[in-house]
């Protein structure tokens, strides 16, 4: 078992519950959950922009929503691993600096999915060049899909 696992049963079995109870949850139901708790969260994030007269004025803006999962090289070894998640962690803050990803973050269960990242990129092609150059998705350690996503303008903030 992988380490979060270990932390996890460690969590579970100090807390008096048993881990097989994570068993019991419907995967497919909690991924569903996640990802729409997570659009959720963009959406309400994501601010009003004031018109000429003080009032507030929804804008929506196209982006484009990039889901990470496992890919094919998941399982390589552990060196390799830590060395193309700094690389991927390294890709990820050059392309904040374009001004270009709204968001994005890892999700800590890492069961299917991986992490998500929003862009605010005019074409899929776009979004798809910069996706496949990042060192995770070009090793093949994280697999991506990418959808249109319609959303209110304005600035994202987590505190």
């Amino acid at each position: 078992m992988g380490i979060l696992a270990s932390v996890f049963r460690s969590a579970f079995n100090s807390s008096h519950l048993k881990f097989k109870t994570l068993k019991l949850l419907n995967m497919k139901s909690l991924h569903s959950v996640i990802c729409i708790f997570f659009l959720l969260i963009c959406e309400i994030c994501i601010g009003q922009q004031k018109g000429s007269e003080g009032n507030q004025v929804q804008s929506m803006g196209h982006y484009w929503f990039v889901m990470f999962s496992k890919g094919s090289n998941w399982g390589q070894d552990s060196a390799t691993t830590a060395k193309l998640f700094q690389e991927h962690i390294q890709y990820i803050i050059s392309q904040r600096g374009t001004g270009k990803l709204i968001t994005g973050g890892a999700f800590s269960d890492k069961v299917t999915w991986i992490g998500f990242e929003i862009y605010s990129y005019k074409t899929s092609e776009e979004v798809e060049k910069v996706t496949k150059a990042d060192p995770a998705v070009s090793s093949k350690i994280f697999s991506y899909e990418i959808h249109p996503y319609w959303s209110t303008k304005g600035e994202v903030k987590f505190e």
